[in-house]
């Protein structure tokens, strides 16, 4: 009885073993067969990945190596000039504990981020959505005012909107109504550079943004809409 037993432990262990080798060699097999196929989709669209190129070369060295530069260098006391002497986390300590410049930074940061991410989003889809009802040829004329402005220059049209003379057109338009005695520093003063920031990324980011999810919208079945109305969706 107890060598019966053995046997068949030791079977079970065999059969085990075997299970798990040839789960090892299938996943391998399966590896090789994706990364053919990845291989087998680059050479067959060889043209598109050339285009490609130039950009990726360019994005590779000068955001991704910076990136992972910086994680090595903020652990050293590095100059530009002499060898990087490592310092362990002092930097941080320092980043984190004393330097308030650093800490406001953050503040700004995180304002800018929740002001211009989800309001840029919901701003985009509302006007995606707006447009998409509209009739076609009205919502090619509303297409081009919205993404017209993207494709301009960014620094020109705003300079001239928040100048901060008189001649600037916010100003111009806010003393002419009585609301403003004086010019304001828009682009100057600390109190308004935030705002005048998020205005700008916010207008950056409309274009672009509202055309990709009116297109979103476009790929839509109308049947979807006719079975959500009769639904009472």
């Amino acid at each position: 009885m107890i060598k019966a037993t053995l046997h068949i432990n030791k079977y079970i262990k065999k059969a085990q073993e075997v299970k798990t080798v040839n789960k090892s060699e299938e996943d391998k097999v399966g590896f090789r067969q994706k990364l053919k196929a990845l291989l087998h989709q680059v050479r067959k669209n060889k043209e598109c990945y050339f285009m490609l190129l130039p950009f990726m070369l360019l994005f590779t060295v000068f955001t991704v190596a910076p990136v992972i530069m910086s994680l090595p260098i903020g652990f050293t006391d590095f100059n530009m000039v002499q060898f990087p002497k490592f310092v362990g986390l002092s930097n941080f300590y320092t980043l984190f504990l004393s330097d308030k410049v650093f800490l406001q930074s953050i503040r700004v940061t995180l304002v800018f981020v929740i002001f211009t991410g989800p309001i840029s989003y919901i701003m985009c889809f509302f006007l995606a959505w707006l447009i998409n009802e509209l009739h076609p040829k009205l919502s090619s004329v509303f297409i081009l005012i919205f993404y017209a402005p993207s494709m301009a220059n960014v620094y020109t049209v705003w300079q001239l909107i928040f100048s901060g003379d008189s001649y600037g057109y916010l100003n111009s338009m806010l003393l002419d109504t009585g609301i403003i005695k004086a010019p304001v520093q828009w682009l100057t003063d600390s109190r308004y550079v935030l705002g005048v920031v998020i205005v700008v990324q916010l207008w950056i980011s409309l274009g672009a943004g509202f055309l990709a999810l009116r297109a979103g919208f476009q790929s839509i079945d109308r049947s979807q809409y006719e079975a959500a109305a009769i639904e009472g969706i």
